[in-house]
C-alpha cells in the first residue's frame, strides 16, 4: 500500500494511472495497426479510424483533466 501524506500525492498517483492507461492502449493499438498493415487486411482503414478516435478522445480527456483538475468521487 502507498501512504499518502497529502492531497498532492493522491493527484500524482491518479495522474500516473491515467497516463499509464493511455500509453498502454496506444501501444496495443500501434501493435494492432502494424500487424494489420503487414498482413494487408482491408480492415486497416477501420482500425486506423478507431485508433485516431481513441487518440483524439485521450487528448480531450487530458485537456479536460488539466482544465478542471482531477478529483476523486467517493
Amino acid at each position: 500500500m502507498t501512504h499518502f501524506e497529502g492531497p498532492d500525492q493522491k493527484v500524482d498517483v491518479m495522474r500516473r494511472t491515467l497516463t499509464g492507461y493511455g500509453i498502454a492502449v496506444v501501444i496495443v493499438l500501434a501493435a494492432l495497426n502494424g500487424i494489420t498493415w503487414l498482413i494487408g487486411s482491408p480492415r486497416l482503414h477501420d482500425l486506423n479510424m478507431l485508433s485516431a478516435g481513441f487518440v483524439l478522445g485521450m487528448v480531450g480527456m487530458y485537456i479536460a483533466a488539466w482544465l478542471y483538475g482531477y478529483r476523486q468521487v467517493n
